[in-house]
């Protein structure tokens, strides 16, 4: 992550906790994310420096008005008008991080073979979180290489209960002997 876009995260973070919106900014943070994470082009439109500001400004308000915080869509605007929207990615990170911290979650990986559903996903996130004694949320990644199982890793811990894992833990058990 950048140095600006910590600062511009934390600027933004500072203003959700006087108006009492972290959690709502977090979610409107996670959708700017996700928009700009689904499409290239979208990323490169903003960056573009012949492109000018008022059409950037056109195209926040028909993406995000009324579906985010006015204050974030007031942000996102301030940073085509400053030209610091290329750190959107680092202040969207910085920012999560930040409400994370703040609201006592922590966030982390689920690996699979397959697709999990809502409710799988769900029941994961709820049994960790009980063994973590914390609020975890979790995102999917899918792993084919797995076989079969889950593997779930939260910052420097990580639970493996895949196939794969214990393949290689009875090859090395039988390759000792």
């Amino acid at each position: 992550m950048s140095v600006v876009g910590d600062r511009y995260a934390e600027s933004l973070f500072d203003l959700a906790k006087e108006e009492n919106k972290v959690t709502q900014y977090l979610d409107d943070i996670k959708l700017v994310g996700e928009v700009l994470d689904s499409d290239p082009q979208i990323v490169q439109f903003f960056n573009h420096v012949l492109i000018g500001n008022d059409k950037k400004i056109q195209l926040l308000d028909q993406s995000f008005k009324g579906n985010v915080d006015q204050y974030v869509l007031n942000f996102l605007k301030l940073l085509v008008q400053s030209r610091r929207i290329r750190y959107i990615d680092d202040i969207v990170k910085s920012y999560i991080n930040l409400s994370n911290q703040y609201l006592g979650i922590e966030e982390g990986m689920i690996y699979t073979p397959y697709e999990l559903t809502d409710q799988q996903i769900q029941d994961i996130e709820k049994a960790i979180s009980q063994k973590e004694n914390k609020k975890v949320t979790l995102k999917v990644s899918i792993d084919p290489s797995l076989l079969g199982g889950i593997k779930v890793q939260i910052a420097n811990r990580i639970y493996d209960g895949t196939i794969k894992n214990k393949v290689e833990m009875l090859k090395k058990e039988l390759l000792r002997k």
